[in-house]
């Protein structure tokens, strides 16, 4: 993988390098390159840069590329990339333990008044991380509550999983949002017991994989409402 992200033009530019990897790591469909983009991530703390040395002939890394990397990070593009896959650019940001983001998530967590805030694309992926992560399994998710753009709340569709009932009313929904879901209930096991998706405008095939789950005994999936 490393010889297919760069050439010997850019050896010296470690930000660009990960950036590639992190490009060709989110193409792949089932994230088996994953793990690998966060081990080079983690490269960049100061007690793993020793590591480098044979690889791109230096040994320390300089605070403004080190910034040049998170920033490129919570840059990255999502709009052809599923919301499970966007999750693995928060887990990077954690392997370089830059950890705000974290922290970001976990006081809006504890604010009452979450719907002034207004949450980017890459924090909408950091609290559907977390939320799906609880122990503690929510009675309703209303995704509309949130205060984000369409692509962050498509961001935010994989916490559906870690709770009985959810609702993205009103949220835009295309068919690839619907595809999203579908993927989120199968990779893993799901709560979710009731969606709610009126008015997105779906018609009948948008919501074909999601009305295959309520009709399959393998899922816990009982209603589906697309329209009022």
């Amino acid at each position: 993988m490393i010889s297919s992200v760069f050439d010997n033009r850019d050896l010296q530019s470690l930000d660009v390098f990960l950036k590639r990897a992190m490009e060709k790591s989110l193409q792949s469909k089932n994230g088996h390159l994953d793990l690998f983009v966060r081990f080079l991530h983690g490269l960049c703390l100061e007690s793993n840069q020793r590591l480098l040395v044979g690889l791109l002939g230096q040994t320390e890394i300089s605070p403004g590329t080190i910034q040049r990397v998170i920033n490129n990070l919570k840059k990255m593009n999502s709009d052809k990339i599923s919301p499970d896959r966007s999750i693995n650019i928060f887990h990077c940001l954690m392997e370089m333990n830059h950890l705000s983001l974290f922290q970001e998530i976990q006081e809006f967590l504890k604010s009452e008044n979450r719907s002034e805030k207004k949450l980017s694309e890459i924090q909408c992926s950091a609290l559907a991380f977390m939320l799906q992560m609880s122990e503690e399994v929510l009675d309703e998710l209303d995704l509309q509550e949130y205060n984000t753009s369409e692509r962050g709340r498509q961001r935010l569709i994989p916490a559906v999983r870690n709770c009985r009932k959810a609702g993205l009313t009103g949220c835009g929904l295309s068919e690839i949002s619907c595809d999203y879901l579908a993927a989120a209930l199968k990779s893993n096991p799901s709560h979710l017991r009731e969606l709610y998706l009126c008015g997105n405008n779906l018609k009948d095939p948008d919501v074909k994989q999601l009305s295959d789950l309520q009709q399959s005994p393998d899922y816990r999936l009982e209603t589906l409402r697309s329209v009022e």
